[in-house]
């Protein structure tokens, strides 16, 4: 390895784990390459064979440290035909990483059918704990607590979208979502439509320079995002849930008297339905449709 060590606490440890045959997790930096351990940069020099999303990317990072392992790429489109070689790799008493192009592999990334097929052939499987978007971002929240649960990316088709957020709604915890930035203001918008107006964390290009957090209202982060030219980099949100809230809550009968009060005032359906669902934490379009139908 192409890095210096001259503390011999540090030199103790690279030696104190001899590399063994089998298949080795291994997270890497999620932005800033700096943030790779000790262990991980050892493992990956060690092992005969790394297998990685995209060699291009992985060899930014096994170029900076002097890593001469050879790259193999192990992807969604290749995995099915590729696992019949590797194991037999492995039967025949090679050591193997593997690593996704960011974070800790297998998550939300191929490779989880590798794993269950090493266990089922008795051959051993390592993890080496490191960078994570879903814990780094978690905790940047303002509303971080005991429990979160991960649901990778947002779903794309709406219907499974909608099942999505009937299942958050049930749930007394945070919820992590990953998403693209071409696809980040549509999400957030629909989110804000069908589930209501929430607290949520908004995270971009996390450990890198241009790294942000916004943690607010969800039609704030909107507000914020519509007004640039152009959103760039690796994205993953936080929505708060609204189980938590206890306060502000309303029933059918009063958001109907409520929306009479309203309309008095002189203001129209579509921005009733506005104030009520953002005040009362409620879906805008849950709103809007029971106030059309109290009209008929």
């Amino acid at each position: 390895m192409n890095i210096k060590l001259n503390n011999r606490y540090i030199n103790e440890l690279l030696e104190y784990e001899k590399v063994q045959n089998g298949l080795y997790i291994v997270a890497t930096p999620i932005g800033n390459l700096g943030d790779i351990t000790l262990r991980s940069l050892k493992i990956l020099s060690c092992v005969d064979l790394i297998l990685c999303e995209d060699t291009r990317i992985s060899k930014k990072l096994t170029n900076k440290y002097g890593i001469k392992t050879q790259l193999k790429p192990f992807h969604k489109f290749n995995s099915t035909n590729s696992i019949p070689l590797i194991i037999k790799k492995l039967q025949a008493g090679l050591s193997i990483a593997i690593i996704s192009d960011a974070g800790t592999p297998i998550i939300s990334d191929p490779g989880s059918e590798l794993v269950k097929i090493c266990d089922e052939k008795k051959i051993n499987v390592f993890s080496l704990p490191g960078p994570s978007a879903t814990i780094s971002s978690y905790v940047l929240s303002s509303f971080a607590q005991k429990s979160f649960m991960f649901r990778s990316f947002f779903p794309r088709h709406k219907n499974e979208a909608l099942k999505e957020l009937d299942l958050i709604k049930k749930l007394e915890c945070a919820v992590i979502f990953f998403e693209s930035p071409l696809r980040i203001l549509k999400t957030l918008n629909f989110i804000n439509d069908h589930y209501g107006s929430c607290e949520i964390t908004f995270v971009r290009e996390l450990t890198k320079k241009n790294e942000e957090v916004i943690n607010s209202n969800i039609t704030e982060v909107i507000e914020k995002l519509r007004n640039r030219k152009k959103i760039l980099g690796e994205i993953t949100f936080v929505v708060k849930p609204l189980c938590n809230s206890k306060e502000n809550k309303i029933s059918n009968e009063e958001i109907s008297i409520l929306s009479d009060q309203l309309i008095a005032a002189g203001l129209n359906t579509s921005k009733i339905s506005k104030i009520i669902s953002t005040f009362f934490n409620l879906s805008k379009r849950e709103v809007y449709q029971l106030l059309i139908k109290n009209k008929q």
